[in-house]
């Protein structure tokens, strides 16, 4: 497989590489439901495109992608952040963006890490901080 998922704290890391194919699509929809089961809240997640050397997926596999994890929704709003340096990363990054009309998921493609964590910060100090009252 092209892609490693691992938690680290409440952040959910997808690491893509080598070729981007349609089993790696099928593959981390249900890793990703399977971890989210056993998690009392959906995390944000970080996705890296920085290593994909080649794309194998269209539309057709994106939109069913989309599909899968949309009949699976987050518990509450979530934010995942897409890291891409090259011009076909940022191109499947796009459509995964535009596809995802979740109303509870917000996505956003970086060109670095860093904003892309500073991005999921945020978000993690504004969930942090609604239980804490006035």
């Amino acid at each position: 497989m092209g892609f490693e998922v691992r938690l680290e704290g409440p952040l959910l890391r997808m690491r893509f590489f080598d070729a981007l194919t349609h089993a790696d699509l099928a593959g981390l929809a249900e890793e990703m439901l399977a971890c989210e089961a056993r998690l009392p809240v959906t995390p944000s997640r970080l996705s890296s495109l920085t290593e994909v050397t080649h794309v194998e997926v269209g539309f057709s596999e994106m939109l069913a992608f989309v599909e899968r994890r949309r009949a699976v929704g987050p518990r509450q709003p979530i934010r995942s952040a897409l890291v891409v340096t090259e011009a076909v990363q940022f191109g499947i990054a796009r459509m995964f963006q535009t596809l995802n009309d979740h109303p509870l998921v917000t996505v956003c493609i970086f060109h670095d890490e860093a904003a892309a964590l500073a991005w999921l910060g945020e978000a993690a100090a504004v969930v942090r901080n609604a239980g804490a009252g006035p």
